[in-house]
Protein backbone atom coordinates (compact mmCIF):
# COMPACT_ATOMS: atom_id res chain seq x y z
CA UNK A 1 0.00 0.00 0.00
CA UNK A 2 0.85 3.83 -0.84
CA UNK A 3 0.69 6.45 1.71
CA UNK A 4 0.62 9.84 1.16
CA UNK A 5 0.99 12.23 4.36
CA UNK A 6 0.79 15.75 3.94
CA UNK A 7 -0.07 18.98 5.44
CA UNK A 8 -1.14 20.86 1.82
CA UNK A 9 -4.24 21.70 0.81
CA UNK A 10 -6.96 22.86 -2.15
CA UNK A 11 -4.25 22.46 -5.73
CA UNK A 12 -1.32 21.54 -4.41
CA UNK A 13 -2.81 18.51 -2.10
CA UNK A 14 -4.99 17.56 -5.29
CA UNK A 15 -1.95 17.62 -7.25
CA UNK A 16 0.57 15.96 -5.35
CA UNK A 17 -1.97 12.77 -4.73
CA UNK A 18 -2.27 12.76 -8.52
CA UNK A 19 1.50 12.50 -8.32
CA UNK A 20 1.98 9.88 -5.95
CA UNK A 21 -1.33 8.18 -6.39
CA UNK A 22 -1.72 7.00 -3.10
CA UNK A 23 -3.95 4.66 -2.13
CA UNK A 24 -4.10 5.80 1.55
CA UNK A 25 -3.86 9.95 2.37
CA UNK A 26 -3.37 11.22 5.82
CA UNK A 27 -3.61 14.66 6.44
CA UNK A 28 -2.09 16.67 9.03
CA UNK A 29 -3.04 20.05 10.18
CA UNK A 30 -2.17 22.43 12.91
CA UNK A 31 -4.58 24.69 14.41
CA UNK A 32 -7.99 25.27 12.98
CA UNK A 33 -8.45 24.01 9.43
CA UNK A 34 -10.90 25.18 7.00
CA UNK A 35 -11.95 22.34 3.99
CA UNK A 36 -11.79 23.40 0.69
CA UNK A 37 -13.95 21.48 -2.40
CA UNK A 38 -10.64 19.69 -3.04
CA UNK A 39 -9.96 18.27 -0.17
CA UNK A 40 -13.46 16.58 -0.03
CA UNK A 41 -12.69 14.84 -3.23
CA UNK A 42 -9.99 12.75 -1.75
CA UNK A 43 -10.54 10.36 0.45
CA UNK A 44 -8.81 9.81 3.72
CA UNK A 45 -7.57 10.41 7.41
CA UNK A 46 -6.90 14.05 9.44
CA UNK A 47 -4.74 13.87 12.14
CA UNK A 48 -4.46 17.14 14.08
CA UNK A 49 -0.81 18.01 15.51
CA UNK A 50 -2.24 19.89 18.53
CA UNK A 51 0.76 20.80 20.34
CA UNK A 52 2.65 23.98 20.95
CA UNK A 53 6.20 22.45 21.80
CA UNK A 54 7.88 21.63 18.02
CA UNK A 55 9.79 18.54 19.45
CA UNK A 56 6.29 16.63 20.43
CA UNK A 57 5.37 18.07 17.07
CA UNK A 58 8.16 16.46 15.72
CA UNK A 59 7.45 13.09 17.60
CA UNK A 60 3.80 13.20 16.56
CA UNK A 61 4.36 13.00 12.98
CA UNK A 62 7.74 10.16 13.60
CA UNK A 63 4.62 7.93 14.99
CA UNK A 64 2.30 8.73 12.29
CA UNK A 65 5.15 7.99 9.51
CA UNK A 66 5.61 4.96 11.38
CA UNK A 67 2.37 3.77 11.60
CA UNK A 68 2.18 4.06 8.13
CA UNK A 69 5.42 2.60 6.92
CA UNK A 70 3.77 -0.90 8.60
CA UNK A 71 1.37 -1.26 5.46
CA UNK A 72 4.09 -0.18 3.07
CA UNK A 73 5.68 3.35 1.09
CA UNK A 74 4.93 6.18 2.39
CA UNK A 75 5.15 9.57 0.52
CA UNK A 76 5.51 12.88 1.98
CA UNK A 77 4.05 16.13 0.42
CA UNK A 78 4.42 19.89 2.93
CA UNK A 79 3.89 22.97 2.58
CA UNK A 80 5.40 25.66 4.01
CA UNK A 81 3.14 26.48 6.61
CA UNK A 82 2.52 25.35 10.41
CA UNK A 83 3.89 21.95 10.51
CA UNK A 84 5.48 21.39 7.02
CA UNK A 85 9.04 22.32 7.92
CA UNK A 86 8.71 19.37 10.72
CA UNK A 87 6.96 17.29 8.39
CA UNK A 88 9.80 18.00 5.93
CA UNK A 89 12.53 17.52 8.40
CA UNK A 90 10.28 13.96 9.65
CA UNK A 91 10.15 12.91 6.68
CA UNK A 92 13.92 12.52 5.74
CA UNK A 93 14.73 11.19 9.01
CA UNK A 94 12.44 8.36 8.24
CA UNK A 95 13.39 8.10 5.10
CA UNK A 96 10.51 7.57 3.48
CA UNK A 97 9.94 7.03 -0.14
CA UNK A 98 9.80 10.03 -1.66
CA UNK A 99 9.09 13.66 -0.64
CA UNK A 100 7.35 16.58 -2.76
CA UNK A 101 6.45 20.22 -2.14
CA UNK A 102 4.74 22.46 -3.95
CA UNK A 103 5.94 25.13 -5.89
CA UNK A 104 3.32 27.64 -7.54
CA UNK A 105 0.76 24.77 -7.50
CA UNK A 106 3.58 22.63 -9.05
CA UNK A 107 4.52 19.24 -7.35
CA UNK A 108 8.30 19.31 -7.00
CA UNK A 109 10.42 15.92 -6.05
CA UNK A 110 13.30 17.00 -3.31
CA UNK A 111 16.58 15.02 -3.24
CA UNK A 112 16.57 13.46 0.42
CA UNK A 113 19.27 15.24 2.43
CA UNK A 114 20.95 13.36 5.00
CA UNK A 115 22.85 14.81 8.51
CA UNK A 116 25.66 13.54 9.15
CA UNK A 117 27.41 13.73 12.81
CA UNK A 118 30.63 12.19 13.56
CA UNK A 119 30.45 9.56 16.44
CA UNK A 120 32.18 12.11 18.66
CA UNK A 121 29.66 14.82 18.16
CA UNK A 122 26.71 12.42 18.83
CA UNK A 123 28.40 11.56 22.13
CA UNK A 124 28.54 15.16 22.89
CA UNK A 125 24.63 15.60 22.10
CA UNK A 126 23.74 12.89 24.20
CA UNK A 127 26.19 14.31 27.07
CA UNK A 128 23.92 17.91 26.65
CA UNK A 129 20.58 16.16 26.19
CA UNK A 130 21.40 14.94 29.86
CA UNK A 131 22.47 18.71 31.53
CA UNK A 132 24.57 21.54 30.70
CA UNK A 133 28.56 21.15 31.11
CA UNK A 134 31.47 22.98 30.70
CA UNK A 135 33.90 22.25 27.65
CA UNK A 136 35.84 20.51 30.06
CA UNK A 137 33.09 18.59 31.76
CA UNK A 138 32.12 17.69 28.65
CA UNK A 139 35.92 16.18 27.57
CA UNK A 140 35.94 14.00 30.91
CA UNK A 141 32.72 12.52 30.17
CA UNK A 142 33.56 11.77 26.60
CA UNK A 143 36.69 11.19 26.73
CA UNK A 144 38.80 13.47 24.30
CA UNK A 145 40.94 16.34 24.70
CA UNK A 146 39.85 19.92 25.80
CA UNK A 147 41.00 21.34 22.27
CA UNK A 148 39.00 17.87 20.52
CA UNK A 149 36.16 19.06 22.68
CA UNK A 150 36.12 23.14 21.30
CA UNK A 151 36.91 21.85 17.80
CA UNK A 152 33.53 19.49 17.93
CA UNK A 153 31.13 21.81 19.95
CA UNK A 154 31.93 24.84 17.49
CA UNK A 155 31.17 22.21 14.57
CA UNK A 156 28.00 21.86 16.52
CA UNK A 157 27.09 25.54 17.40
CA UNK A 158 27.66 26.38 13.42
CA UNK A 159 24.87 23.73 12.65
CA UNK A 160 22.64 25.13 15.55
CA UNK A 161 22.23 21.84 16.99
CA UNK A 162 24.24 23.12 20.78
CA UNK A 163 24.84 26.80 21.57
CA UNK A 164 26.67 28.75 24.37
CA UNK A 165 25.26 30.11 27.66
CA UNK A 166 25.33 33.71 27.73
CA UNK A 167 27.67 33.86 30.52
CA UNK A 168 29.66 31.63 28.13
CA UNK A 169 30.72 29.35 30.34
CA UNK A 170 28.47 26.18 29.63
CA UNK A 171 27.09 24.38 26.79
CA UNK A 172 23.57 23.12 26.17
CA UNK A 173 21.21 21.17 23.16
CA UNK A 174 19.26 23.65 21.29
CA UNK A 175 15.47 22.18 20.00
CA UNK A 176 17.10 21.53 16.59
CA UNK A 177 19.98 19.22 18.50
CA UNK A 178 16.84 17.65 20.64
CA UNK A 179 15.14 17.21 16.96
CA UNK A 180 17.83 15.40 15.55
CA UNK A 181 18.57 13.03 18.33
CA UNK A 182 14.76 12.14 18.04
Amino acid sequence: MKTLITNLRGQCLFNASMKTQPEGLIILHYGKHRKTELDSFLKGGEIRIDTEDPHDALNRILEIIRGAKVHGDVYVAFGSGDIGPILNFAANKEEVSGIFTCFSEKVVRLPPFQLKISKTRLKIMETLIQNDFTAVEIGKKVGISRAMVYKHLNGLIDLGLVKRSPSMEKYSITDAGKMAMT
